[in-house]
């Protein structure tokens, strides 16, 4: 005979249900800067990877779930509703506009970490940070600050090919944001800072954090160590393009503009795979407790 379903282990998955649930109209907005966006491909990635990890951890829970209230979940969507549909509506007319897909995101992680607080307590609420700071990463940043950490990793990039041209012996020169060197110059675009990689990584950080259970001491030092690896790398990869336009000609420069970048995110991937892994298997040390033998007892 079929096992009869057990209604408080079906009542169980409802505060996760209703979790996934409040994602679903931020990821939606996001998606329009996933697929038009420079820098957020790696978005579709993360709704999968959230949902696969937000029901990982559930199942791991130890203490019974308190049920929620349906009267309070009632009240609750009475008020949410209106609500995100104004969003929606805000982002229909401008899909483009960030500020309706970050209020959705932020209304999402509130009410969500709230279930899970009303359900387990504010302590396993609390350890579900990294996978919320994974779906927050989908969303795209707001236009002004995402322009600033271009502006400013593009000059940084630019300035540390310079270092190392100069140091080489190479008089190459800055004017604006192109490198001159007798003559000849090379731009330095946007996408040559390295933020695909950057915004990249730190998904990859908080995915890695929750898989591997982290402490937050180690998730801190990846994500330092990850944007480290990436702006390194695509310093690499701005000094060799430069080289080659300057020894070999624009031809030469155009060949290699996009295997390089390629392989730049490829090595700086596999070094933070690498250190990802270091850091997940890596054990904490214990101290060592002096226990005091009593040489008379003989039990």
């Amino acid at each position: 005979m079929p096992t009869p379903p057990n209604p408080r282990r079906e009542s169980a998955w409802t505060a996760p249900v209703l979790v996934a649930a409040l994602w679903v109209p931020a990821m939606i907005a996001a998606s329009y800067g996933w697929r038009h966006g420079e820098y957020y491909d790696y978005g579709w990635f993360v709704p999968p990877a959230a949902l696969w990890l937000l029901a990982r951890r559930w199942r791991t829970l130890e203490s019974p779930a308190a049920p929620l209230p349906w009267r309070w979940i009632l009240v609750a969507a009475i008020a949410l509703v209106p609500w995100l549909l104004a969003l929606r509506i805000l982002g229909q007319a401008d899909p483009a506009w960030r500020i309706p897909m970050a209020l959705l995101a932020v209304t999402a992680a509130a009410c969500g970490h709230a279930i899970v607080t009303a359900t387990h307590g504010w302590k396993t609420s609390a350890s579900f940070c990294w996978i919320t700071l994974l779906a927050m990463s989908a969303i795209p940043w707001p236009t002004a600050i995402e322009h600033h950490l271009v502006e400013k990793l593009t000059h940084a990039v630019m300035h540390a090919a310079v270092e190392w041209f100069q140091l080489s012996g190479r008089p190459v020169e800055i004017e604006g944001v192109r490198i001159i060197l007798h003559g000849f110059s090379v731009e330095v675009t946007d996408g040559c800072s390295g933020v695909r990689s950057f915004q990249s990584f730190v998904m990859a950080t908080w995915f890695f954090a929750e898989l591997q259970r982290m402490r937050a001491s180690r998730v801190a030092l990846l994500l330092v160590i990850a944007c480290g690896a990436a702006f390194l790398v695509n310093t690499v990869r701005t000094w060799a393009l430069a080289t080659i336009r300057f020894d070999h000609g624009v031809e030469a420069f155009d060949r290699a503009h996009d295997w390089l970048g390629v392989l730049a995110f490829l090595v700086s991937a596999a070094f933070f795979f690498l250190v990802s892994g270091w850091l997940g298997d890596a054990k904490p040390r214990r101290r060592l407790r002096r226990v005091r033998v009593d040489r008379n007892n003989n039990t």
